[in-house]
């Protein structure tokens, strides 16, 4: 167990700790503390104009910070928490340096617990940059980031929360998102499209999407996919199996129609072409009582047995398209 108050002493002290985040090591700081926000730019060899990330616990500290308009908000309650830093208008309540010289702010509500205790319990944002030296690659454990370090940076280190070898996510994804603008300027595991599309260029980020998709919705749901043949639906669907906990393999159930996992339905309805087949599968029986059913080729079920299915169950569709021969577009 990590030592919250420990951490907590040292920001209000002034200190510099290095944490685990949901994507790298990060360089943590109270932002309100001039001597501690210059220390987090000495340290990272940062100019002022420069700006620092930093980390909130909700959208209602977000905006204690920040001008975030209705169309933002959208945003920032459908990727965040997750691998993404919002830029929005900053309201210049922090110390100089952490805004960009436009007066812009970049915020992260990480999906990690040990940050947004340590921020709620703080009571105002901590910076969120990635615990590396400007130009540097971003570190996944501490040894690999002390290893790096001159004996002079060592000793402005405060404060160590090692929290073990993280996986190798990339750095979160900046997106400014000011005046209804939606603009990439540093990729990280997940792009954005808009509040509810997503950029997917292989299985592993289509798997990442499947997991933040996963932890907005309320159970039980069924989730309709739409979308040709090779544009991820299974591996989606193999995906949220596995975050519900099914640790049996999953496979394709393209030739059986259904896999029942328990508390997991799995279904392809690419070869149903009438109404009676789905009476051969018993097909409201079955989709009943389970936690999620993830329904591959959904609108082969017809306009009135969607319409039934949307008056019943929680139901929420996915359409996935192609963008390129290597990028496909996931919209929830």
């Amino acid at each position: 167990m990590f030592d919250i108050n420990k951490i907590i002493k040292t920001l209000k002290a002034g200190g510099l700790v290095l944490m685990p985040s949901d994507t790298v090591y990060i360089l943590a700081v109270d932002v309100n503390q001039r001597k501690a926000v210059e220390k987090l730019q000495n340290f990272k060899n940062r100019w002022i104009g420069k700006a620092i990330s930093v980390a909130v616990c909700d959208l209602k500290m977000a905006k204690d910070y920040a001008i975030i308009p209705k169309n933002e908000e959208i945003l920032y309650s459908h990727l965040l928490p997750g691998p993404f830093t919002l830029i929005s208008q900053g309201k210049h309540k922090l110390m100089k340096g952490i805004e960009a010289e436009d007066g812009s702010l970049g915020i992260r509500i990480p999906d990690n617990k040990l940050i947004i205790e340590v921020v709620k319990k703080l009571g105002r944002p901590i910076s969120a940059t990635s615990a590396n030296l400007s130009g540097r690659r971003p570190h996944y454990s501490v040894d690999s980031f002390i290893k790096t370090l001159s004996e002079k940076k060592k000793k402005m280190i405060d404060l160590i929360v090692d929290g073990g070898k993280l996986p190798r996510n990339k750095p979160s994804t900046v997106m400014d998102i000011r005046e209804n603008q939606m603009k990439v300027l540093r990729k990280g595991e997940l792009v954005a499209k808009n509040a509810k599309s997503f950029i997917s260029k292989s299985e592993r980020e289509t798997q990442k999407i499947a997991e933040l998709i996963f932890k907005k919705i309320d159970t039980p749901i069924i989730l309709g996919l739409s979308g040709e043949l090779g544009t991820g639906k299974t591996t989606f669907s193999k995906a949220i199996g596995k975050l519900i906990g099914i640790e049996e393999k999953i496979v394709s159930p393209t030739f059986n129609i259904y896999n029942d996992y328990g508390d997991f339905l799995h279904m392809d309805l690419y070869r149903i072409n009438n109404q009676e087949e789905l009476k051969e599968i018993d097909f409201w029986k079955i989709i009943s009582n389970k936690k999620i059913v993830c329904i591959e080729w959904i609108e082969n079920l017809g306009k009135e047995n969607l319409a039934k299915l949307n008056k019943i169950f929680n139901l929420k569709f996915l359409i996935f398209n192609y963008i390129d021969e290597t990028s496909r577009e996931i919209k929830l």
